[in-house]
C-alpha cells in the first residue's frame, strides 16, 4: 500500500501528523532530562547539571529583567521564548488559514535555536541529551512545514 486510505496518492498528510505527534512526545520528555551542564574545571568539583524544565523556567522568567537584555544573556532569553512560540505554532496548526503566520513563527523558533547555541558557547555550557531531544522534537514538529501541502480531509488525522 503506497498511501493511507484517507489521503490522495503522493499527498499523504498522515506522515506529517505522525512526525508532529512523535516530535511532541520527544519534546515533552526532554523537559525531564539533563539539558546542559557547566564545563568541568580541573580544580573544581562536579559541574552543575541543569534539567530542561529548569532551563525553560529560568530563561523565560529572566526575559522580564532589563539587565539581561543589555548583556550577552539575551541569547538565553531568546531560547526561553522558543517554548511559548511553539505553543503558538501548535495553536496555529488548528487554523489552516494561518499558514503564513505559522511559518513565520516556525522561522523565529529556528532562529532562536541558534541563539541557544550562541549562549552555550559564550557561557561555556555543554549541551546534554535533554537539549538534543528538545531540539529534535521541535524540528520533528516543524518538519511538516517543509512537506507539500496536500488537501486535508476531516476523516483523516
Amino acid at each position: 500500500m503506497s498511501h493511507c486510505t484517507c489521503c490522495a496518492p503522493g499527498k499523504c498528510r498522515c506522515a506529517v501528523w505522525i512526525s508532529r505527534i512523535l516530535g511532541f512526545c520527544i519534546y515533552a520528555a526532554a523537559f525531564f532530562l539533563p539539558a546542559c551542564r557547566e564545563v568541568a574545571t580541573p580544580d573544581g568539583g562536579a559541574p552543575d547539571i541543569f534539567r530542561g524544565s529548569f532551563c525553560a523556567w529560568v530563561t523565560l522568567v529572566n526575559s522580564f529583567s532589563r539587565e539581561i537584555w543589555h548583556s550577552m544573556d539575551f541569547l538565553a532569553v531568546l531560547s526561553g521564548w522558543i517554548n511559548p512560540l511553539l505553543g503558538l505554532y501548535l495553536i496555529f496548526l488548528l487554523f489552516p488559514r494561518l499558514r503564513w503566520p505559522r511559518r513565520i513563527v516556525a522561522g523565529l523558533i529556528v532562529l532562536f535555536m541558534a541563539g541557544t547555541w550562541g549562549f552555550f558557547y559564550h557561557h561555556s555550557l555543554v549541551p546534554l541529551v535533554g537539549h538534543f531531544l528538545w531540539i529534535g522534537g521541535i524540528l520533528l514538529i516543524l518538519a511538516g512545514e517543509l512537506m507539500g501541502q496536500g488537501k486535508t480531509d476531516a476523516t483523516c488525522a
